[in-house]
Order: C-alpha cells, then structure tokens, then sequence
C-alpha cells in the first residue's frame, strides 16, 4: 500500500510539473511567409490518358521575405482518399533564389495524365521543399492541408475513353520501360510509324513527346509528322533531350473520310547491333523513341503555350473513289 501511495505521488508530481513548464519550452508557431502557390488548368474535367495545360503562379505579397535556396515545387493530384495519383515536381521559373516581394511569377507546362483505375474528384496540392534535402519545406500562405501541403484547386478525371481513340497500325514495336525509371513508358517506332483515329470533324492539337539517339544516324536525324490531306510538320532532331510538339491541324484538312491517318517518319532508322561500336544486342531497326501521343479537340485544349499550326508538306494524297 505504501508502494503504491508512493507511486501515485511520483505520477502526480510529474503532471504538475509537465503543466507548469515554462512557454519557452513549447513549440511556437512558425510564421507564414506570404508567397500564395495557385494554379489556372485548362480544363476541369479531363480524361485519363490526357495532355493537361497548367500556368502556374507563385505570388509574393509585399511582406514575404526572400528564400534562401531554390525549392523545388511539388505539385500533387490526390484521390478522394488523399493518395497521390500523379505529381508534377518541378523547378519554378524563375529559381525560387530570386524571388522578390512584391513580385508575381507565372509559367506553364504540359502534364501527362496517366491511366489509372480511377475517375472522380481529384484535389491538386502545391507546395516547397529543399533540394537535395536540406531543411524543411516552407511555410506559405493559403489552404494548407497538412504537411505544409497547400489546395489550389479541385478537378475531376474522366473514363479514358473520353479521349479521341488511336489505333496502331503498322511501324510500332512492343512498349517497355524506361531503363533509368521504370514508371516510364516508351515505343520505339521503325523509320515510319501509323496510327488512325476516327475524324472529329473538327480542328484538333496533336502532342508528341519523344526522343532519340541522335548520335546514332550519320548526320542529323529529321523527323516528319503528317496528318490526313498531308499537312503537319518537319524539324531536325539536334540533341538527344526529350522534346513536346503541339501541332494544331484545322478540321478541313482531315478530309471527309471517317478514319483518319497520322504518320511519324524519320529520313533514317538505326539498328542499334550494327553501329560500329555496336550500342547493344538489340537487333530492331529505330526510328523515334515516344513516350506520348496525343490528339485531342482543340477546343479542349484552350490557348496553350507552344503550339504551332500544320503546314503543308506536299500535294494532298486523291481522294478516295
């Protein structure tokens, strides 16, 4: 009994002491620097599978002070659960580094969505955070969800058959994974490559991402993309980095037929086990490495960044008897 007066004393002594403890030792609220993360899509309600335009916008109120080091933006695309769907990290334009108060900083990319099993309401989360690792992520001003993780904005994804659907005919090879992150996939065409989806009847924006070795050709590979009556574009592939091209091809050029071509050719292909030195034992012939292709309304599309219209690339194919 004694024992257990003890005891009892002991415990109640440590809570009188826990409840008397200086504020000091408390942990204080840490201070809001008000840069306001937001973003503007170009759509609300898009399909699994689709190109997504974001501008994004970081704004430093007159108060906010300067950063001192170049955070890396998260961006995140949560389910209804709160499980990351898709992100977009990213490097802000300009380095965080150079921020100044008062100032307002906007730029736009291109988000692939993938395809997930899963449609509904998405929440969009934005964010800071030390890179490589150092220090913690920074606290904004806005919405925060946890984490110092902040909403800007709600959207809903849409089955993928909401898409326009791309059938691949001939000059593909078997998708793989990307060696270096196996999250990726890519198709290798062979020097010419074709894919057919049913003719909207209106203007459309065809995006392709993909890359290749260039310093597998002789000299510098070009790539050619035409659509229906034989518009598109050509452009020399100089550097090996993966590149996005947004070609707007207007609705009268893919004809009246109800099925409608869309072809990738390169002036050369590669055999990646007969250059000299040999790459390696792969035996296929390459053309174009794609990671995306893409064709959507134009309409759904908006005033994105960086597309360019279809020209033409020589007389139009006769019409079908």
């Amino acid at each position: 009994m004694t024992n257990r007066r003890t005891r009892g004393a002991a415990l109640v002594a440590v809570l009188a002491g826990l409840l008397v403890m200086p504020a000091c030792n408390r942990r204080q609220p840490v201070e809001v620097n008000p840069i306001v993360p937001s973003i503007e899509l170009n759509r609300t309600r898009a399909p699994l599978g689709s190109a997504l335009e974001i501008q994004y916008t970081w704004t430093l109120e007159p108060g906010a002070r300067k950063l001192d080091q170049d955070y890396r933006a998260f961006v995140q695309f949560l389910d209804s659960h709160e499980v990351i769907l898709f992100q977009d990290d990213h490097l802000p334009v300009p380095p965080p580094s150079s921020w100044e108060p008062g100032h307002t900083y906007s730029y736009a990319r291109t988000v692939f969505i993938p395809v997930y099993p899963y449609v509904g309401e998405v929440e969009v989360r934005m964010g800071l955070y030390p890179y490589p690792g150092r220090g913690e992520r920074p606290v904004l001003k806005g919405e925060d969800r946890g984490f110092r993780e902040y909403k800007v904005a709600t959207m809903e994804l849409l089955p993928q058959t909401e898409n326009i659907f791309l059938v691949y005919k001939s000059g593909w090879h078997n998708p793989e994974t990307h060696p270096e992150n196996p999250s990726i996939e890519r198709t290798w065409t062979e020097k010419e490559a074709v894919v057919s989806f049913k003719n909207p009847k209106t203007d459309i924006v065809v995006y392709l991402q993909a890359d290749t070795c260039v310093k597998c050709f002789p000299s510098t590979p070009e790539l050619t993309v035409s659509v229906g009556s034989n518009v598109g574009i050509k452009m020399p592939i100089e550097e090996p980095q993966v590149f996005l091209k947004k070609i707007r091809v207007k609705a009268e050029d893919l004809g009246d037929e109800e099925w409608v071509d869309l072809t990738i050719a390169m002036n050369e292909s590669f055999i990646p086990n007969q250059l000299d030195p040999p790459l390696n034992n792969d035996d296929r012939e390459l053309g174009l490495n794609v990671y995306h292709l893409y064709v959507a309304d134009a309409d759904t599309v908006g005033p994105a960044e960086g597309i360019v219209d279809a020209e033409r690339l020589g007389p139009a194919p006769p019409a079908a008897p």
